[in-house]
C-alpha cells in the first residue's frame, strides 16, 4: 500500500511524508505562498513524468534495449470539458530504431500513475 501524509505548516506550505522521506509543497509568492516547494499541480506532473520514465526504463531493460538518457516534459495545457489536456514531450538517446522509440512512447502511457488517473478516482473517507 502506498500512503502519503500531508500536514499544514503555515499559510500554503505543506510538509509531505512517506516512509522515511519528506518534502515540501507550496504555492508561489504571487498567490500568497512562500515558494518553498513545487505547487501540487507541479508535483502531480512530476509524479506522472517520473512514472513514465521508470516504466519505460523497466520495459527497455527487459527487452535489452539500450537507453542512454531519457527525459519527459509535461505541460498542463487546458481543460476540454471533463478532460484535462497535458502536452507530453519525450526524448530518448541510445541505440534505438524508430519502431523501438514509438513502442517506448506507447509504453510510457501505461505507467501506474497514468492508469490511476485515467480511471475514476473515488475517495473513501476513513475516520
Amino acid at each position: 500500500m502506498t500512503s502519503v501524509k500531508a500536514t499544514l505548516r503555515e499559510q500554503y506550505t505543506i510538509d509531505n511524508t512517506t516512509r522515511e522521506l519528506s518534502w515540501i509543497s507550496d504555492e508561489p509568492i504571487e498567490v500568497g505562498g512562500a515558494n518553498l516547494g513545487p505547487k501540487p499541480t507541479e508535483l502531480l506532473l512530476s509524479a506522472l513524468a517520473s512514472c513514465k520514465i521508470i516504466t519505460v526504463q523497466m520495459y527497455a531493460s527487459r527487452k535489452g534495449w539500450k537507453v542512454d538518457d531519457m527525459n519527459v516534459e509535461l505541460t498542463f495545457m487546458e481543460k476540454e470539458g471533463d478532460k484535462t489536456v497535458i502536452e507530453k514531450r519525450i526524448n530518448f538517446t541510445g541505440e534505438l530504431d524508430e519502431k523501438q522509440r514509438a513502442r517506448l512512447v506507447e509504453i510510457s502511457g501505461r505507467c501506474p500513475v497514468v492508469k490511476m488517473l485515467k480511471d475514476s478516482i473515488e475517495f473513501k473517507i476513513v475516520e
